[in-house]
């Protein structure tokens, strides 16, 4: 049993798009909630229980936590693609060019039916740090987890960290102080009545990675009240991600949370003409919100959304009003 956040590690995942390598199939991660890795990952025997982790998701922290436990599956089948020129995995796909896969090593060019697969005997992992999840408030990029990394290496998912600078970095993600005094019970499981049921929930694919391209754009700013916690923050697409589930980069603001609730039910808008906020009747009676009419959009005019966009969100708004 190792003591509590003796050792830090980052735990690399890539999302489908962000892939750079195509001889496996990638892992069952969640992020959030579980990380998962085999017997062929450098460190992977390392790794403890106790252990602090960092979660990176493409180039960007997604959060940390302190893992509970790490379930271990030997005997389980990974499979495995090589090029079928030099037998190495070293190769990667292109999504528009012919042959579709490339191989860094050959150079040979070849399309999946011709890829050699190899079923392999690993041991698979999967370190649970769900209890103690914190998501990132603010985006922290790669280039700020290398300042804290004890290696230059590129390569490796499991890579480990400073433990002496994880205090200020941890600040720096969680947008608060942050202490290392979790509720865990190392080397087991507990079922606690009253505790936490599990449940299935819906996450927008991409919303992490929208949410720190609007802080990049706007900074800690929420676009009716000016500066916020970063924690309290959303960022808020100005159409119906249900109808048009894309993130587009003109097309949403960053706003506080209960803004960004009031924003969605059309019970706030913005003028497409004055960029100035309106509230709707039904909610005037707050003082919280009633102050808010007529206040100039707290975003400059050279990063203010789409005028269109907004101009549907305001019509759709105005008729909310109306009724």
């Amino acid at each position: 049993m190792s003591q509590i956040g003796a050792r830090a590690w980052v735990f690399l995942t890539k999302s489908k798009d962000e892939r750079s390598w195509s001889a496996n199939t990638g892992y069952d991660d969640s992020v959030g909630r579980y990380y998962s890795y085999d017997s062929n990952v450098s460190r992977c025997l390392q790794v403890q229980a106790g252990d602090l982790v960092v979660i990176r998701v493409d180039d960007y922290v997604a959060g940390w936590s302190l893992i509970d436990d790490i379930e271990v599956f030997p005997n389980s089948t990974k499979e495995i693609s090589r090029c079928p020129q030099c037998k190495r995995t070293n190769f990667r796909q292109r999504a528009k060019i012919r042959p579709r896969n490339i191989c860094n090593a050959c150079g040979v060019g070849f399309e999946d039916s011709e890829r050699v697969i190899e079923l392999k005997k690993v041991t698979a992992y999967r370190a649970n740090y769900e209890r103690n999840w914190v998501e990132a408030a603010r985006p922290v990029g790669y280039n700020q987890l290398k300042q804290v990394s004890q290696t230059t290496e590129t390569f490796n998912a499991i890579r480990p960290l400073d433990t002496s600078k994880m205090p200020a970095f941890l600040e720096l993600v969680s947008g608060r102080p942050t202490g290392l005094t979790p509720d865990l019970i190392l080397g087991g499981s507990a079922v606690i009545l009253g505790g936490h049921t599990v449940g299935v929930t819906r996450r927008r694919i991409g919303q992490r990675k929208f949410r720190f391209s609007m802080m990049e754009r706007f900074g800690e700013n929420c676009a009716f009240s000016g500066p916020q916690p970063p924690q309290v923050l959303e960022a808020a697409h100005l159409y119906s991600f249900s109808e048009r589930p894309t993130h587009e980069h003109d097309g949403g603001l960053l706003l506080r949370r209960d803004f960004h609730a009031l924003f969605d039910a059309k019970l706030l808008a913005i003028h497409p003409k004055k960029w100035t906020v309106e509230v709707a009747p039904e909610i005037s009676r707050f003082p919280t919100y009633a102050r808010l009419q007529g206040s100039e959009l707290q975003v400059p005019m050279e990063r203010r959304p789409s005028r269109d966009l907004v101009s549907r969100h305001y019509e759709e708004a105005r008729q909310r009003f109306a009724s």
